[in-house]
């Protein structure tokens, strides 16, 4: 909420013990006509001064049906009325508290605070020309704004301005907000959102950090809003652990901000932390459960991770039941992660609807066509995959994840040379970023293909590239030690697949390539263990059957250079 007014000019009054308890008993808040009954309390400037008491406490049901029991008795009291509106907006009940000041404004028309007041009310109902016109009239007015200024009115039309995609329009009423009242942090908040829309960086982080730095004039804000501000700019200059370090002082000033844990959670997705993302997007489900944003990257996230179950049931909420918020994104992306965890869960043809919905609702979705092509790929539907690929290349030659698929269908079709410069396209691409492979994966797969070429020392190289990035990268190190074995360099063999091993101890192909490695270094007791561990975790382990037949033989040959 944007709620940045003061209140209407009554002096309070206290209340006394035993009226506290006859309310309370009661069950204050919509008995007004019990109310009027009790202990024959028929006083109008005590009703009304109950209702400002109990709305300075916090106590904003109690102050709507003090103020009502007020009304009942003297309905042309604008401050009476300003104050139902102020407890009900409170309360998130903006339709009725616009009701209750458009009441005060129609017994104080020149008061350019009640003015404003409704502008405020009108943004959070998205009602934002309406809001647009109230501000400027409270400012054409320009009288009455008791302990604010015009600064205010200028500040919330910024809001409705923003909240309309009037972004320019908007960052010009920040600038009078911030003239008039310099020490606005609110405003400069609002104007550091405004510059990171527009790209000004360096403009937009002086108004973040102005606004920390006065710390003063928040309504009923607080400063998280300029640190998710200033974190949502880090982000966009991609210094990903400064957003971070900002989105955690956000939260920790307001924890129920479902967009910042959203928010937070895309960063660490981006960073590859996808368990911390997705906790960070369990809380902002929790909060916000119709969020049609947050259920999207939850999904995506879910994906990520290979959680295809729950990143179906993600999406499917977030299109059947979500708000329809999406963001940047629209729901042409909700339906690509929808096709994704379809084709984990192996429903191709499901998968390919999913896809084919994408497209239909954005053709220019190039991710849209670069999944479609995974579902076609595993129905063995080939050149239909290759050219769902080349649809998305050729609406964006930079996707790493157009390229990547694409090079993996050429794998497929034995067409090597292609692939390899498919992955080298990949690897210019826009990998690391989002939904894309991460230059990890495009290393591996380059390897792979660069081994089938017998470029062995190649594919050692990308095997290479790949652990720079991703050092426990079990699949980096097979290929690396496979292209080893090729070179005839057994000893770095043995140790690249003993770091496989490390990594994931249950794997037999690791087994037996250490098995076979440690045999051509004639190492025969070690070669047998390993190749036995290798065929206990898989008993069919071709290789490993025919590597153990071997050393069994060489074993029981004597040694040909020895005299008897």
């Amino acid at each position: 909420m944007n709620k940045q007014l003061g209140k209407t000019g009554r002096k309070s009054v206290k209340i006394g013990v035993s009226l506290l308890w006859i309310m309370v008993g009661m069950g204050v808040g919509g008995g007004n006509s019990r109310l009027l009954a009790q202990e024959g309390l028929e006083d109008f400037s005590h009703w009304a001064g109950l209702c400002r008491t109990l709305l300075e406490q916090g106590q904003y049901e109690e102050a709507v049906a003090a103020c009502d029991a007020a009304i009942a008795l003297n309905t042309n009291d604008p401050i009476v009325w300003s104050d139902r509106a102020d407890a009900l907006f409170a309360l998130t009940q903006y339709a009725e508290a616009v009701a209750s000041y458009n009441q005060a404004i129609e017994r104080d028309p020149n008061n350019s605070l009640l003015l404003t007041k409704r502008c405020s009310g009108a943004v959070e109902l998205s009602q934002y020309d309406e809001a647009v016109a109230s501000c400027d009239t409270a400012l054409r007015m320009d009288n009455n704004w008791e302990t604010q200024s015009p600064a205010v009115a200028w500040y919330h039309r910024g809001v409705a301005l923003s909240r309309s995609g009037q972004i320019e329009e908007a960052l010009a009423s920040y600038e009078w907000a911030i003239k008039i009242n310099p020490n606005y942090s609110i405003a400069l908040a609002g104007r550091c959102g405004i510059l990171v829309e527009l790209g000004q960086g360096a403009e937009a982080l002086t108004a973040c950090d102005r606004a920390l730095q006065v710390n003063q004039n928040w309504g009923t804000l607080n400063p998280a809003v300029a640190w998710a501000n200033k974190a949502r700019l880090l982000k966009s200059q991609r210094r990903y652990d400064e957003a971070l370090a900002a989105y955690d002082r956000a939260l920790g000033l307001e924890p129920n901000d479902a967009i910042s844990w959203t928010e937070q959670g895309i960063i660490l997705g981006i960073l590859g932390r996808h368990p911390e993302a997705q906790l960070s997007f369990q809380w902002a489900v929790k909060i916000n459960p119709e969020s049609s944003f947050t259920l999207l990257h939850q999904c995506a996230n879910l994906n990520r991770l290979g959680s295809y179950e729950p990143a179906k049931a993600a999406c499917e909420m977030a299109l059947q039941e979500g708000d329809g918020n999406w963001g940047d994104l629209g729901p042409a992306y909700a339906w690509v992660q929808l096709a994704n965890a379809l084709t984990g869960l192996a429903n191709y043809e499901e998968a390919l609807a999913a896809s084919n919905k994408a497209i239909g609702l954005n053709p220019q979705l190039a991710d849209a066509w670069s999944n479609r092509s995974v579902p076609l790929w595993h129905l063995k539907r080939e050149q239909e995959a290759l050219a769902a690929t080349e649809r998305a290349i050729a609406i964006a030659p930079g996707s790493s994840l157009a390229w990547f698929n694409q090079g993996r269908i050429l794998t497929g079709l034995g067409r090597y040379n292609e692939a390899v410069d498919a992955y080298n396209r990949a690897l210019r691409g826009d990998a690391n970023v989002g939904d894309r492979p991460t230059m990890a994966d495009i290393w591996v797969n380059q390897s792979a293909v660069l081994y089938r070429l017998e470029r062995y020392a190649e594919a050692v190289a990308s095997a290479d590239s790949a652990l720079g990035m991703a050092p426990k990268s079990a699949p980096a190190l097979y290929n690396r030690a496979l292209g080893l074995m090729a070179l005839r360099r057994y000893g770095e063999a043995v140790t690249t697949y003993q770091r496989a091993i490390q990594i994931n101890a249950e794997n037999a192909d690791f087994w037996a390539g250490k098995g076979i490695a440690l045999r051509f270094l004639e190492e025969y007791g070690d070669a047998l263990a390993a190749t036995q561990r290798a065929l206990e975790l898989n008993p069919s382990h071709s290789q490993a059957l025919i590597n153990q037949e071997i050393i069994l033989e060489e074993m029981n040959q004597p040694d040909p250079t020895s005299r008897n």
